[in-house]
């Protein structure tokens, strides 16, 4: 594998009053679950995660590697503090949400770059003589 994979949150997401708060009420398991949370939301489509049925929690749980109890102090806290919102069933985070967004708008101007620089080299062959170059007569 080449390079690093790309993690598109602010890397201040580290010290913040919610992270602050997990660490001191959960500990380094917490501040753990807490990042693999975040790492999830990234992962789901359109950054939101299922969370209504009590298996979803299980799951979660498992997957943060908490308990069910402290996984819904996890959950509540980053509430509390705005880093997660809940909505029709679902959890999301706002940080991941802009992060997605920042990402999705910086790959759509890369990939319209890339088509305006493939219409221009097209159109400098045209000009010179079509796109398999000048005519034989």
């Amino acid at each position: 594998m080449t390079g690093g994979a790309y993690f598109p949150a602010n890397a201040g997401f580290c010290d913040t009053t919610v992270a602050r708060q997990v660490t001191r009420r959960l500990g380094d398991a917490g501040f753990h679950a807490y990042v693999r949370l975040l790492c999830l939301l990234l992962n789901e489509e359109g950054g939101r995660l299922p969370l209504s049925l009590p298996e979803e929690w299980d799951d979660l749980a498992n997957r943060v590697g908490l308990d069910g109890a402290a996984t819904g102090e996890l959950v509540a806290l980053m509430e509390r503090y705005g880093a997660l919102a809940r909505g029709d069933g679902y959890v999301y985070s706002p940080l991941v949400s802009e992060s997605l967004a920042a990402r999705d708008e910086i790959s759509e101007k890369r990939r319209a770059a890339g088509r305006a620089s493939g219409e221009a080299r097209r159109r400098r062959r045209e000009a010179d003589g079509g796109a398999d170059g000048p005519k034989q007569c």
